[in-house]
């Protein structure tokens, strides 16, 4: 199939659920933390809050991926998930202190960790067999970052003018969205070769992965800070909430690039290449944002590297992912990624974020950041000397260190490992 085709109704459906999700991620992330705060929480009570959300991507995840991958459909679970976290964001109209609060968004985080990983998965059937495969996932994904875009310039115009309680009435209106669009994704048939037969417990036994997951642990642990206090920080500076939603937006327009042209990158550079560059980038950036931030410019670059800290290493992870957990296993491997990297990494990120911000400052909190993205970069390179000498067949053209073998014979094996 060509790179050319025009995207068929069910990439569009897809296309459409991934505005959607990562359109209420748009309020959840940005703004929830600045209504928290006006509702009375404390920082470290908000810090919390976030890393709970966190931990539940270690239980969520693996729950909805075991139960994905062992029914015969996956869309009927989609689509309740979707209605019960509409019912549940909709609990924080009710008046309430920490506790009502903590027990609402603890089912808020329960029925959202079920959006990605059965997503994927019909994304990852969708795809298989596609010999541009990297490209049309990112042009999903794409669709994801414009969504979020929309809802973060236009909630921060919104806010400025009617005042943060308005993020409730917005991030319902993207819920029921969100769950308008889970209705329309249509069932992905999976077909499962004899070779690609996956073992999750034996894949999660092999040294590559499990230094890859530590990777991915790292890079979102070093994130923590900024997805739980950027926000607030950006406003002790003085910034308004417009201008902390263009600051929000600049760390997703190259981003967007990304994700347009990403199967070039990946057939050009390889994946591990790809993904050390990353920490790199994201160590970088976390310094610029904990000792430059009132310098606006120094802000703007340091969220343009957004695109490079999170995009970059997104996109190779997933396909990483794709290529480790082919078939039946697709929504448990997402699963296993989304656990190990924002459940494990995130809600530890987050909790040591909030405990740095109480007691020391911004300034360590981000320090903090840069020494874990170093500390990653030095795990995927352990996950990169471990992959030598792994020969994987599958569906997925893309090799880790390589241009696309498959791509010129597909008879060819997928050799893993670097050269």
């Amino acid at each position: 199939m060509s790179s050319l085709a025009a995207p068929t109704p069910s990439s569009w459906r897809l296309g459409a659920h991934f505005a959607a999700y990562f359109g209420l991620a748009g309020i959840i992330a940005p703004y929830l933390p600045l209504y928290f705060e006006a509702r009375g929480l404390s920082a470290f009570e908000i810090g919390v809050l976030v890393a709970m959300g966190q931990m539940m991507r270690m239980v969520g995840p693996n729950l909805w991926g075991w139960l994905s991958d062992r029914a015969s459909r996956r869309t009927p679970m989609l689509r309740a998930a979707a209605v019960a976290l509409l019912a549940s964001f909709c609990l924080l109209f009710v008046p309430g202190g920490f506790l009502f609060v903590f027990g609402v968004m603890l089912l808020v985080s329960l029925f959202q960790t079920a959006q990605m990983p059965i997503a994927e998965a019909l994304a990852s059937a969708r795809l298989r067999g596609s010999a541009d495969a990297a490209t049309r996932y990112g042009r999903l994904r794409l669709c994801g970052s414009v969504g979020f875009v929309v809802v973060v310039l236009g909630a921060g115009l919104l806010f400025d003018r009617f005042g943060i309680g308005a993020a409730l009435w917005v991030g319902a209106a993207l819920a029921l969205l969100l769950a308008a669009a889970a209705w329309g994704v249509p069932e992905q048939q999976t077909h499962e070769e004899v070779h690609e037969h996956v073992s999750v417990r034996g894949r999660l036994r092999e040294p590559r992965v499990r230094w890859f997951l530590l990777s991915a642990a790292l890079m979102v642990f070093a994130h923590g800070a900024m997805y739980t206090y950027l926000s607030i920080y950006l406003a002790q500076l003085g910034y308004s909430k417009s201008a902390i939603g263009v600051f929000w937006v600049l760390s997703v327009v190259f981003e967007i690039v990304f994700f347009s042209t990403q199967g070039r990158w990946i057939a050009r550079f390889g994946l591990y290449p790809l993904l050390t560059v990353s920490f790199f980038v994201a160590a970088l950036r976390f310094m610029l944002i904990g000792q430059f931030a009132a310098v606006w410019w120094l802000l703007a670059v340091a969220q343009l590297l957004h695109a490079v800290s999170f995009a970059v290493h997104h996109g190779a992870s997933i396909m990483t992912i794709q290529r480790w957990f082919p078939g039946r296993a697709a929504a448990r491997g997402q699963a296993l990624y989304i656990s190990a990297a924002y459940g494990v990494g995130g809600s530890a990120g987050s909790l040591v974020a909030a405990y740095l911000w109480t007691w020391a400052g911004p300034g360590w909190a981000f320090g903090c950041s840069s020494a874990a993205a170093l500390l990653g970069a030095w795990a995927v390179s352990r996950a990169r000397r471990h992959d030598a000498g792994y020969s994987d067949r599958g569906p997925h053209v893309v090799t880790l260190d390589t241009a696309p073998l498959a791509a010129r014979d597909p008879a060819l094996p997928l050799r893993q490992g670097h050269r």
